[in-house]
């Protein structure tokens, strides 16, 4: 019969308008039952297969991430790791057996027919269906558990609509038109169970006779009773269909695809259902062995929705009868450094007031915000946040429509975006706060804490997943748990606050709804999280402290150091899967979180001294990169502190660009620096950098660098301005590439080959003439102790008084005889510098350790796992482990 609701006496009549979209299943059970009273058909079938979802994960569960380390340990490559995976996979099997499995699987039934019905409706709203207001099955207390949902990229980060659906079933029909033949319609998780019905409900419209729908999720086997459907149908001719969201690398629709075929499907009998972003006109490689229908990115039909005509009209529905719209014009926008997300278009609208005759011309920005209650999502935001954001019209069929604001102009000064982030941020913790943090509940999915124990786990090497797992997750959900906690924003750089012509020039926040809840998960519900995201790629290198000062000082609450360092790597993950920063930066903003982070700690109550100079290398020695970019762990930092505690002045003498070493100079109160080989040197005091380079040697390294810029492989480091630093994508430049550059066989010329890179520097030039040059601009007498690991060092060995090498220095080195430290990296240069100053680090009165939070004791272990490499990891772990198991509160 056709879908109608009884009159209900309470029924809500607004459509579903939530800020918070994580919900739990009870939760999600009680919206649904909401949409089903006021027939909203989109809603209630959005509620519906999230639903379906929960109950399909409770029937593949991964006990103690058992499948997720067994699928990277098959990865791993060595036969031991594949034995143990295999081991892991089959632990999982065994114990992954829910109870309660035959009521699980009823459920399920019950919850997936009725989203089919709704799929129906959704796509037809006379379609005849059995939908009720109570359509809701009777579902036990506890069957959710306290999963929460999970949302559909498709219908929340990405602009597929059920059209779409209806496009891939007559494109599909248009290739396989026997209506006759069954079908299996496969989602794979999460995209996949809200696709999967819709497809399926669109097949069955077309006049498709059988269509069944199954869920699959990546890495997990096929339920014995889905496995049947999927024989049967094969038997009987038909064929699988396989959906998800537009595919990255097309392995979860491999992965899909593949197990399918082991359940007795045969390949030609499979086919893909692929839609396309613009930058691809072809589905990933990984997926040519199976047939696919594709949609390309022209035929969205989110395009539909963006003529001038439909953005008319829609303008009409939302400004309401007092206003007209004249037919909207399309503007350009900037290009987009993101394929993969919401659609943007700009219109330029005449807007005429019916009761005055005043017209306006409104620059409209009009935007992706995910379907039904996903994309009103935006506009429960909006609502709490008045006064912050540039002018909301409203929502309409998935799309948002705000004043554009433009980023040209003069750019504000630091001071009011610091006031700005500050207030929103404030604002947002008061109008959209939760009661409960869903987020201890979403292992697996990328919380926040989980990525910030992935990036740690790093130390570990291999043995990352383990580590994560059962010692480092347990460790940072403790340090980032907040008190007080508010749906974020999620992308708070300050790319995103701009100067709204329409009040008076004050920034407002843009792109406000569309990260909090976004594909790439990341969730957190604590607002330093997105103060930290303002600070992570910050315009100068005092506006995070500023920023977290101005905020403290706001709202009285103390920011830790720990969550703030946590946070501000968490983001810059963010910032690098997004590519909104390049990779270099991103390792550069890291090694800065953790720098400031550190020099908070140990070197804030330090005053500049005028004593002899340490030279100290970088790389290999201050600076290891265990955690993927180079930085500093506590016992570097110690040893800085100790020589400045007894009158010395450290100084850097690195390979190193200048940037990198004036970055470090400003983060601990560094004197100066040698940089790029001793080709220039820089005074921290007075900003003074001096190029050591003749002019005739700077002419020559411009003509091999504009000789190698030609080479369509060759990528030159725009940060080495004083040497030529390039690499090719797989590492150094070989040979016969420098011989084709006649500069590059001048005796004049020297070629210094690295792990990843060439360096090409001038003779003469190196670390020892540059620290002569440094300590003459210091008015330095003396080098007290140099510290270096590879041959560069040697000519700045030749200074100083006392030279060391830590354990891990080069042949070079070794056979030059220099003293070699027991320990390697940072932990070398301790005892380089307890042989100087005749105790360790932190040893004596006067330059004792501050004194430390138990939080702060328990992060500083994790950083210095690794800083006499991997001899002392044993036992630092084992010190980590009994911090974590003490009863001191942290």
């Amino acid at each position: 019969m056709t879908a109608t609701v009884s009159p209900q006496v309470n029924v809500p009549t607004a459509p579903l308008q939530a800020a918070n979209l994580l919900c739990t299943g009870e939760m999600v059970a009680d919206r649904l039952q909401e949409a089903l009273r006021r027939r909203d058909w989109l809603d209630a079938f959005l509620l519906a297969a999230g639903l379906v979802q929960l109950i399909e994960d409770r029937l593949h569960p991964d006990p103690m991430q058992l499948r997720r380390a067994a699928s990277y340990m098959r990865a791993h490559g060595s036969a031991p790791a594949r034995a143990a995976g295999a081991l892991a996979s089959a632990c999982a099997t065994v114990l992954s057996r829910p109870a309660q499995r035959r009521t699980l699987i009823e459920i399920r039934n019950a919850l997936a027919a009725l989203t089919s019905a709704l799929a129906a409706l959704v796509l037809d709203p006379d379609a005849v269906t059995s939908v009720e207001p109570d359509s809701l099955p009777p579902i036990p207390p506890g069957a959710f558990g306290l999963d929460v949902i999970r949302l559909p990229a498709c219908f929340t980060s990405f602009d597929q609509h059920p059209d779409d659906a209806r496009w891939m079933a007559r494109t599909y029909l248009d290739q396989y038109p026997d209506r006759g033949a069954p079908i299996a319609v496969v989602g794979v998780r999460t995209s996949g169970d809200y696709l999967a019905p819709l497809q399926a409900a669109a097949l069955e419209a077309a006049g498709v006779t059988r269509v069944e729908v199954l869920s699959y999720r990546p890495g997990q086997p096929f339920l014995r009773t889905d496995e049947w459907r999927l024989r049967d149908i094969a038997r009987s001719g038909g064929r699988v269909l396989i959906t998800d969201d537009p595919p990255g690398s097309g392995g979860s629709l491999a992965a899909a695809a593949t197990a399918v075929g082991a359940a007795g499907v045969p390949d030609s009998s499979i086919v893909l259902l692929i839609p396309l972003f613009a930058d691809t006109e072809d589905p990933p490689v990984a997926l040519f062995r199976w047939p696919a229908v594709t949609q390309p990115w022209t035929e969205w039909s989110v395009h539909q929705r963006l003529t001038p005509d439909s953005v008319g009209r829609a303008l009409t529905r939302l400004l309401g009868a007092d206003w007209q719209v004249q037919l909207p014009r399309p503007r350009p926008l900037p290009p987009s450094i993101r394929p993969r997300g919401h659609v943007r278009c700009r219109f330029l609208v005449r807007v005429v007031n019916r009761s005055t005759g005043q017209t306006e011309d409104r620059d409209i920005l009009v935007e992706g915000a995910g379907l039904g209650y996903l994309g009103r999502h935006s506009i429960a935001v909006a609502e709490g946040l008045d006064g912050h954001l540039p002018r909301v019209y409203g929502f309409d069929d998935g799309l948002l429509y705000r004043d554009w604001l433009p980023s040209a102009g003069r750019p504000p000064t630091e001071q009011a975006v610091i006031r700005a982030i500050v207030d929103y941020v404030t604002e947002r913790s008061k109008k959209l706060a939760v009661r409960t943090d869903p987020t201890p509940r979403l292992r697996g999915r990328a919380p926040a804490w989980e990525v910030a124990a992935e990036l740690l786990a790093k130390m570990y090497g291999p043995l990352a997943p383990p580590a994560q797992l059962c010692l480092l997750e347990p460790v940072v959900r403790r340090l980032m748990f907040a008190a007080e906690t508010n749906v974020v924003d999620g992308k708070t750089d300050t790319r995103h606050w701009l100067a709204d012509p329409a009040a008076d020039g004050l920034l407002r926040k843009v792109d406000f709804h569309d990260r909090a809840f976004s594909n790439l998960e990341l969730v957190c519900y604590d607002p330093v999280f997105d103060l930290a995201g303002a600070a992570a790629d910050p315009p100068s290198a005092a506006f995070g402290a500023r920023l977290r000062a101005a905020y403290e000082h706001t709202t009285g609450q103390h920011v830790d150091g720990e969550r703030w360092l946590l946070y501000r790597l968490g983001q810059l993950w963010r910032l690098d899967r997004t590519g909104e920063v390049p990779a270099a930066r991103m390792a550069r903003q890291s090694a800065a979180a953790v720098h400031d982070y550190l020099a908070d700690l140990y070197l804030a109550d330090l005053r500049p001294t005028s004593g002899p100079l340490c030279a100290i290398d970088l790389d290999g020695v201050l600076e290891s990169d265990p955690l993927g970019f180079p930085a500093t762990t506590p016992a570097g930092v110690l040893a800085l502190r100790a020589l400045t505690s007894h009158g010395y002045r450290p100084v850097l003498v690195t390979g190193r660009s200048l940037v990198d070493a004036r970055d470090r100079c400003v983060s601990f109160g560094l004197a100066g620096a040698v940089a790029e080989y001793g080709a220039v040197c820089y005074r921290r005091e007075s900003g003074t950098v001096t190029d050591l380079r003749r002019t005739d040697q700077r002419a020559m390294l411009d003509r091999i660098r504009a000789a190698l810029g030609r080479h369509p492989d060759v990528q030159i480091d725009p940060d080495y301005q004083y040497i030529v630093r390039a690499r090719l994508r797989d590492g150094p430049l070989p040979n016969g590439l420098l011989d084709q550059i006649p500069e590059s066989a001048d005796p004049a010329v020297r070629v210094i080959h690295g792990q990843g890179q060439t360096d090409l520097i001038v003779e003469g030039i190196d670390k020892g003439a540059g620290l002569r040059a440094l300590a003459g601009e210091l008015s330095a007498s003396e080098c007290a102790l140099a510290v270096g690991d590879s041959a560069p060092d040697l000519a700045m060995f030749d200074l100083a008084a006392l030279a060391r090498a830590p354990r891990n220095a080069d042949r070079a080195v070794r056979f030059a005889g220099i003293p070699l430290t027991r320990r390697a990296y940072q932990s070398g240069l301790a005892e380089a510098c307890a042989d100087l100053l005749g105790h360790r680090p932190g040893g004596c009165p006067t330059c004792r350790t501050p004194a430390l939070a138990p939080r702060s004791t328990v992060l500083l272990t994790v950083l210095g796992l690794r800083e006499d490499d991997l001899r002392a990891l044993t036992t630092r772990t084992a010190r980590l482990v009994a911090l974590t198991l003490g009863r001191s509160r942290w």
